[in-house]
């Protein structure tokens, strides 16, 4: 029988509404604590969840039944939180990304190292059945050897940003989209074809008030000589889709952004289509294509996450996205960022050496 985990939520936003619901489902884990600085907050998640709420953090760090800690504070404050809670013990989840600059990324790695705490970067996209169901018919070469991706995710949220929020501010959101929605495709392509090595990228704002890029257009190339093109953008209805060009076969995989955060049904809500040859001829105007669709497992991709850090808690061993993995997905997006401002290609290597 499974001893659950206990689990308590730092960061009351809307996020950590969205991943409650889908942790609380599960049998690994029990929701013990919130902790919020808003005693409204607090009172409001804890009768959501039928949970405690502790008015400090240095009385939830101190609780015994609390192992592990599921963070949503802002991007720009995860280092604090992440040091404070490793130092006290804790296991980590913290929603992507790992931070929004590379010394805190540094000083999270740092800390888990020192520590030794299980720690999870929450890059759920990965998790979807989908990606899962690409990533093997990429390795057994079902669709033979990969040339290039296409990747997109984008959304409307930039037409709506006024001067002030974070998200408008290059310091807690370098990139715009890249940070908020990109981070999420730039782990699908590494976890795809493996390390980035270089970028370049045009990005500006648009159809906006804020000063921040709303638009990106991003060219990488892998270490293994690969490529991929992965578009951002905040000026449009959501989008999130990956084409892979094989030497065998294409596919093309589609999800309908309106139901990412009911993540027990978000692959539901996605195809994902092979293209390859029905004939084959010498004559190049007699050969013929056809679609088939793919099935996949369906997954919560929210939920096995969190589960994922119960399961080495309990069970020994690291999380797939650890700390230096989350850290190079910050990489590929502040090159990318860097590319704009100094208008030329940036390796990996000038962000982490």
């Amino acid at each position: 029988m499974y001893n659950p985990v206990g689990v308590a939520a730092i960061g009351l936003g809307r996020w950590a509404y969205v991943m409650a619901d889908a942790y609380t489902k599960s049998e690994k884990l029990k929701l013990v604590t919130c902790y919020s600085r808003t005693e409204d907050k607090r009172e409001k998640f804890g009768k959501r969840y039928n949970c405690a709420g502790d008015a400090t953090m240095e009385a939830l760090l101190a609780r015994e039944d609390v192992e592990m800690v599921i963070i949503t504070v802002p991007n720009d404050k995860h280092a604090e939180v992440i040091e404070q809670c490793a130092r006290s013990g804790k296991h980590i989840y913290v929603e992507k990304p790992i931070s929004v600059s590379l010394d805190h990324a540094q000083r999270i790695d740092q800390v888990i190292k020192e520590t030794g705490v299980k720690f999870l970067c929450g890059h759920s996209s990965r998790r979807l059945g989908a990606l899962r169901k690409m990533k093997e018919m990429i390795d057994t070469k079902e669709i033979g050897e990969v040339s290039s991706i296409e990747a997109v995710f984008s959304n409307e949220r930039g037409l709506e940003l006024k001067k002030g929020n974070w998200r408008g501010e290059p310091a807690t959101a370098p990139g715009g989209p890249l940070t908020q929605l990109g981070v999420h495709q730039i782990d699908n392509l590494q976890f795809l074809l493996g390390p980035v090595a270089r970028v370049f990228n045009f990005g500006k704002p648009m159809y906006t008030e804020v000063e921040n890029i709303t638009v990106n257009q991003t060219l990488l190339e892998f270490e293994d000589g690969k490529q991929a093109y992965l578009g951002t953008n905040w000026a449009c209805p959501g989008v999130f889709s990956i084409n892979v060009y094989g030497t065998k076969a294409n596919l093309f995989y589609q999800l309908d952004f309106s139901w990412w955060s009911n993540s027990d049904v978000t692959d539901e809500h996605s195809t994902l289509i092979k293209r390859e040859f029905a004939s084959m001829s010498d004559d190049p105007d007699n050969r013929i294509l056809r679609d088939v669709k793919v099935d996949f497992e369906s997954v919560d991709h929210l939920r096995v996450e969190v589960e994922e850090v119960a399961d080495v808690i309990r069970n020994g061993g690291e999380t797939e996205i650890g700390a230096e993995a989350s850290l190079r997905n910050l990489a590929v997006v502040l090159a990318a960022v860097k590319s704009v401002h100094e208008k030329r290609p940036v390796e990996i290597a000038e962000i982490i050496g």
